[in-house]
């Protein structure tokens, strides 16, 4: 029995730590602090900007996550009393918090069944407690920052993995696109009061299913060589579905749309080194901030045109063309340079 908890139970806390930060994220970072400050960007821009200046910092910390981890949930926790009304240095901290763990935690990662369900159960309780209002969101961000700092203290977050699998740009691409296009359909539809899915009781239950059907599916495929192209479907059928206006449908597509890329993603992060994927986490910073920006500003035009250059990027993938190879040129002096 004693043998069972030393191999296991640093698993499992692994698990339980990268499901409730994902869902701070979330609940707190993503959606709560925005709507309680009513999506002003002259008041939330403190918190991209600690969370990239917190990935920045992370590429000279990694190495410490054991012991740094855990020292930035107690400051979480300790904000999180009063997070909806938080000051703008508190709303840096935040940011910064983020910043620094996320692309420790991913890089943590060793067994890749253990992160699917961190994000089943994540989007789960994430999905079921949508519809609490920002500011009574409290209790959720205590919540999950004690579950998050008791469950970093039993992880063992040494493992590393090794190998570096270069940067390509034809992927930093995909990545960088897609978080795009989900981030400005999310933000337009939270924003929406004829189309709004979460936060709407009568959809919780479909969302929750398709969330976890579309990781179940994912993780079986996720060595598929042709997930690029799956999703790149994916989102012109979920595009194409919010435009026609059928909430039901878009609650069984767009769901299982964002389980299937956000393996996708992490399937992708974790085969980098760190400093690459630290790299590519600053992307997506950028584009989750593009994706609000075009949700704020009403012009959902701009995020179909991302998709078409999500289309040009696939192509120009294909196409064996100099003009394709200049900038591809560049990233693998790049990665040349990196691995001396």
């Amino acid at each position: 029995m004693k043998l069972f908890l030393e191999k296991n139970v640093p698993t499992f806390a692994f698990l339980i730590l990268f499901a409730a930060e994902f869902t701070y994220y979330l609940l707190i970072l993503q959606t709560g602090i925005v709507e309680y400050h009513h999506s002003e960007i002259s008041e939330i821009w403190m918190v991209p900007l600690g969370g990239m200046l917190g990935i920045i910092g992370s590429i000279f910390l990694y190495r410490e996550r054991q012991w740094i981890i855990p020292f930035l949930l107690l400051i979480q926790l300790l904000i999180s009393f009063e997070y909806a009304v938080a000051n703008g240095f508190e709303l840096f901290l935040l940011g910064l918090i983020s910043g620094l763990t996320a692309p420790m935690l991913i890089a943590s990662i060793e067994k890749f069944w253990v992160v699917v369900i961190s994000l089943a159960l994540s989007y789960a309780f994430g999905t079921y407690v949508f519809n609490v209002v920002a500011i009574q969101r409290t209790d959720i961000a205590l919540l999950l920052s004690i579950v998050a700092l008791v469950a970093s203290l039993f992880s063992k977050m040494n493992y590393y993995n090794k190998k570096e699998e270069v940067l390509s740009l034809y992927n930093m691409g995909n990545v960088f696109f897609w978080l795009l296009l989900d981030a400005a359909l999310f933000e337009t539809l939270s924003r929406d009061s004829m189309m709004q899915l979460w936060g709407n009781i009568s959809f919780t239950w479909t969302i929750i299913l398709f969330h976890i059907v579309g990781l179940i599916v994912t993780f079986s495929l996720r060595n598929f060589k042709y997930n690029d192209r799956v999703l790149l479907g994916l989102f012109f059928i979920t595009y194409i579905t919010y435009q026609s206006g059928s909430q039901t449908i878009l609650s069984v597509v767009y769901p299982f749309v964002i389980s299937y890329y956000n393996v996708i993603i992490l399937k992708k992060l974790i085969r980098l080194s760190y400093v690459n994927l630290a790299i590519v986490s600053l992307s997506l910073w950028g584009a989750s901030s593009l994706g609000l920006l075009i949700a704020l500003s009403n012009t959902f035009l701009i995020a179909w045109v991302v998709l078409l250059l999500l289309v040009v990027n696939y192509i120009s993938h294909k196409i064996d063309h100099p003009i394709f190879k200049i900038p591809e040129g560049i990233l693998n002096q790049y990665n040349l340079l990196n691995t001396h």
